[in-house]
């Protein structure tokens, strides 16, 4: 049997002598075969909520989420300046020539020249140098080096968080 379009201006299909409706005349039918209301033109009172809630959500959440990601990031860059200037230093005492000798403010020095390159002020850097006799590169050598992390968007005083690392060098 084949579907033919009824002659007339109606948008049933015809088979035999059962009438198949539209497409259009089912989805305008619900689960119980009721026909749907058509839209109003006035919104419903919920309209518009989502935006709220987003921004609210979005701003409580989102604000102290960045902070502690700047925050971890902040001790992660002290943390990684005060192991690579501690190591430089060290490794620099071991490459010296044997008649000359590191002095407490050339370590200084080099440690602050290391841990600039994380982005640490000067004044945030304090070595300490022990050396079993001269600080060559024959001696027993460790390096402490301290470095004060800045928590960012604290008042200079309270947002500092010390940070340490040795590195130790026996000899040549």
């Amino acid at each position: 049997m084949r579907y033919t379009q009824s002659k007339q201006k109606s948008s049933a299909r015809v088979r035999g002598a059962v009438k198949i409706p539209s497409p259009k005349a089912v989805r305008a039918r619900t689960r119980w075969g009721r026909r749907k209301r058509a839209a109003s033109s006035s919104q419903s009172p919920d309209e518009g909520s989502a935006i709220v809630e987003f921004l609210g959500l979005g701003i409580t959440l989102l604000i102290p989420i960045m902070y502690g990601v700047l925050t971890v990031f902040s001790l992660q860059a002290s943390v990684m300046a005060a192991h690579s200037a501690s190591a430089q230093v060290a490794q620099y005492v071991r490459e010296l020539p044997k008649e000359q000798s590191l002095s407490q403010a050339q370590a200084n020095e080099l440690a602050t020249l290391v841990a600039q390159d994380y982005g640490v002020a000067a004044s945030d850097i304090s070595v300490a140098l022990s050396c079993s006799s001269s600080c060559g590169s024959n001696d027993t050598i460790r390096v402490d080096v301290s470095v004060n992390a800045r928590l960012p968007l604290v008042p200079i005083g309270n947002g500092v968080v010390p940070v340490s690392s040795y590195s130790m060098s026996w000899g040549s």
